[in-house]
This record gives C-alpha cells, sequence and structure tokens, in this order.
C-alpha cells in the first residue's frame, strides 16, 4: 500500500515549497532555523498537499498493561492514512468503549455500541520525524552544530527502538531532515548513521534519500530527507 520512495519525494518536494514560499516572503530566517515541531508543520502540509490523511502526535495502537490516562500514552509524530477523512482504529479506544457500554444497560449490546473505525493500525504509516543541521544559529550567530552527532545518530536511534516496539505499527519509518553544507556531506553523513545502526542491530532497512537545494542562511545549502523503514520486533 506505501511506497517509501514516493513519500520521500512527497517530503523533499514539500521542504522545497517552503524553502520558496520563505523566499517569496522575503523572510530573514530560512528552514533551517525552525524548530523541529515546526518541520512536522511542513511535512504535514506536504502530505495533505498530496491528498493523504494525516494525525499528528496520535497514540500508538499496541494496547498497555495497566490502563493509562490519555495524557500517559506515547504519540507519534505523523501517522499517515491513504485518504483524507477516515478514522484509525485504537485497540486502547475501543477496550474503554467497550467496558463504559458493559456498565450500563446496554451491557448485551457493548460490541455494536463500539464506534467502527475505516483502518486498521497494520494499514496506516507512522512516521517519527527527526530534524538536524550542519549548522545552526544560536541567538542568531550561524555556527557548527555542537551536538551534531548526538542530533544525527542518537536521537533518530531511539525513535528506531520507539517504533520497533510496536506490533501493530507494521509500516513505520524514521523521517531525518537534514540540514547540510552540500549534497555529498548529506548523504555521507546519512549514510554513516544508516551504519551505526546497522552496527547496533537497530531492526531497520535500506533507506529512501531525496536532497533538495534551501537558500543559504547559515551555511546550509541543502535539506536532505530521509526515510529509514523499521521492522518490528515483537
Amino acid at each position: 500500500m506505501w511506497s517509501l520512495d514516493e513519500l520521500a519525494d512527497t517530503a523533499a518536494a514539500g521542504i522545497a515549497d517552503a524553502n520558496l514560499a520563505l523566499r517569496d516572503e522575503d523572510a530573514v530566517r530560512g528552514l533551517d532555523h525552525l524548530d523541529e515541531v515546526d518541520i512536522h508543520t511542513v511535512l504535514e502540509a506536504a502530505f495533505l498537499h498530496a491528498d493523504l490523511g494525516v494525525l499528528r502526535e496520535h497514540p500508538f495502537p499496541t494496547p498497555p498493561k495497566r490502563r493509562p490516562k490519555a495524557s500517559e500514552r506515547e504519540r507519534c509524530d505523523l501517522v499517515l492514512l491513504p485518504e483524507p477523512d477516515l478514522t484509525l482504529a485504537d485497540p486502547e479506544t475501543e477496550l474503554a468503549e467497550r467496558e463504559d457500554a458493559e456498565a450500563t444497560l446496554f451491557a448485551p449490546a457493548a460490541d455494536q455500541l463500539v464506534t467502527p473505525a475505516d483502518l486498521d493500525p497494520a494499514d496506516a504509516f507512522w512516521l517519527e520525524i527527526k530534524a538536524t543541521g550542519q549548522f545552526v544559529a544560536r541567538d542568531d550567530v550561524p555556527q557548527s552544530n555542537r551536538r551534531y552527532t548526538t542530533e544525527l545518530i542518537r536521537a533518530p536511534a531511539a525513535d528506531i527502538r520507539k517504533l520497533a516496539r510496536e506490533p501493530l505499527a507494521e509500516q513505520a519509518a524514521v523521517a531525518i531532515v537534514l540540514f547540510a553544507a552540500d549534497e555529498p556531506t548529506a548523504r555521507h553523513d546519512l549514510g554513516v548513521a544508516v551504519h551505526r545502526w546497522l552496527d547496533d542491530d537497530l531492526p531497520v532497512r535500506s533507506p529512501a534519500i531525496r536532497v533538495t537545494p534551501i537558500d543559504e542562511r547559515i551555511g546550509n545549502t541543502v535539506a536532505a530527507v530521509c526515510l529509514v523503514p523499521i521492522r518490528p520486533t515483537l
């Protein structure tokens, strides 16, 4: 159902469109000034433009061992659906609805009172997003990113492990948006990161990488979008 290459193309096109929008606005700050949550918004707009459904900060589908509060559930940055306006099944929500019905006079019809969803979690695409740059602006002063290695390798590794723990999220990837000085640097550094994850036995497959130019403001001239698919381990 899902093509990693098509998703990478869509994400890269969204980055390119956002760069052009900032240029048209004569913006002082570029895409590489945005924080990670703002990058989520850019990618969300790209997927919506491609006529996909998008859920932000959606709870993961695997039921926890105990009944959590809504705020305690781990959430995924973006969940993609094949079409807009579809609803996504959630085992925890369905269980709560069934238990609420069983506590009323409608207990015999509890199953019928559970709101049906359009899509199984296994048919959605679960996407965690990380953004970093070779050059950053601290207090609007351009400089090399001292946290570059941590943000490029260690932070995505944590999301890889999180996605791999979710057996119902069968189709999943970590999306890395990397701002770099040039395309060879971006591709080299992403390759180093993928090999590090493989060396650490993390359950990743071959990534899809797209590189698009951005207006240079602080030293970065390209944005690379790297989608790293995950193999569930449980």
